[in-house]
């Protein structure tokens, strides 16, 4: 499997997206490098502590998964050129800068990790 450098994966995440919302956050990220199927997601780190995965959802359109939901074949596909958002509930961001873990499974590519940092205004 070939392994994607962390710099192409890092453009993924929509810079400026993070932000409060409700009770959570959430964030966007954009696939301009080719459709790509996610199977498999791990626990969203959120500066460094990993939040549940039952907590966290995939919104594509209108369809929503949660990240411990995703299997084979419940998949999430990511389209090139369009975006996902990630919604997480229950957890609040203060204003300032985070980071942000995130740790996914790709079909024909495998684990897939990579780590962002934006403020919430």
């Amino acid at each position: 499997m070939a392994k994607i450098p962390e710099f192409l994966l890092k453009a993924l995440y929509v810079k400026g997206s993070l932000r409060q919302d409700g009770d959570g956050f959430e964030f966007q990220m954009k696939n301009d490098l080719g459709p790509a199927r996610i199977i498999g997601a791990r626990p969203l780190l959120l500066d460094r502590k990993p939040i549940p995965p039952e907590s966290c959802r995939f919104v594509h359109g209108e369809e929503e998964a949660s990240f411990s939901s995703v299997t084979a074949e419940q998949s999430v596909l990511m389209r090139k050129g369009e975006a996902v958002t990630v919604r997480v509930a229950g957890q609040s961001l203060r204003p300032g800068r985070h980071t942000l873990g995130i740790n996914v499974l790709v079909k024909d590519m495998g684990p897939v990790s990579f780590s962002v940092t934006d403020d919430v205004k």
